[in-house]
């Protein structure tokens, strides 16, 4: 069975009352993010894919929540944290692995957001939990 660990982003603008959202080539809306290589913490990797799918630079905030899939051929794992964009972030810019990148509202995101059962009002307001790691092997 395939073992697969999968980060989000959960990125608010308090300002405006709107979530950065991406829209992937299957045409779902979703929280920007990807999956997590060999060498790099769920940290590292969530930074990363945000910056590569979407041009915003983000510093995480805390742990949200995790949902996990377990097929008989995969076993997949999506930790979505909340997270801050930094500087300039009025004009995402999308890459090759997203269809389109965008600022939306908190009733269209909602609509649009296959987030089961949790609203995005929740999340707005939960603090979550602090996300901490321990590199116990340096990277070379």
């Amino acid at each position: 069975m395939k073992r697969t660990i999968q980060v989000e982003g959960f990125i608010y603008n308090e300002k405006k009352d709107e979530i950065l959202a991406v829209r992937r080539r299957d045409l779902s809306w979703g929280f920007p993010g990807g999956t997590v290589e060999k060498d790099q913490t769920m940290e590292e990797a969530l930074i990363q894919k945000v910056k590569q799918q979407t041009n915003v630079e983000i510093s995480i905030d805390s742990l949200l929540f995790c949902r996990e899939r377990r097929t008989e051929w995969e076993h997949v794992c999506t930790i979505v944290f909340k997270a801050t964009a930094i500087g300039d972030f009025n004009r995402p810019i999308n890459d090759e692995s997203v269809f389109r990148v965008k600022w939306l509202s908190i009733p269209t995101a909602d609509g649009l957001l296959a987030l089961e059962k949790t609203p995005l009002n929740k999340l707005i307001f939960d603090k979550g939990v602090l996300y901490d790691h321990l590199n116990e092997f340096p990277v070379s």
